[in-house]
């Protein structure tokens, strides 16, 4: 799934590992209307999305967590900032 407006205005793929494993490309504009079902799910407690959370840094320590992100290392998926 490509979510959001990419970087650039075309990418390329290897098509033979897609058609092997029969994958499919879907492209997502942004949130397409989405925010307010996730705000009623999450606050349903219907999606734990705890394990998304991989960092956790205290607000003096915002800027090595934006690093992190910006970097994608770690293995970061997201980076919480804790005030």
């Amino acid at each position: 799934m490509i979510v959001g407006i990419a970087a650039a205005d075309r990418i390329s793929f290897d098509l033979t590992p897609l058609r092997k494993k029969e994958l499919a490309i879907q492209n997502v504009r942004r949130q397409n209307g989405t925010v307010a079902a996730t705000i009623e799910l999450l606050a349903a407690r219907r999606v734990d999305v705890a394990p998304l959370i991989t960092h956790r840094f205290p607000l003096a320590e915002i800027q090595t967590a934006l690093d992190l992100a910006a970097d994608r290392r770690d293995g970061v998926i997201k980076a919480m900032v804790i005030f």
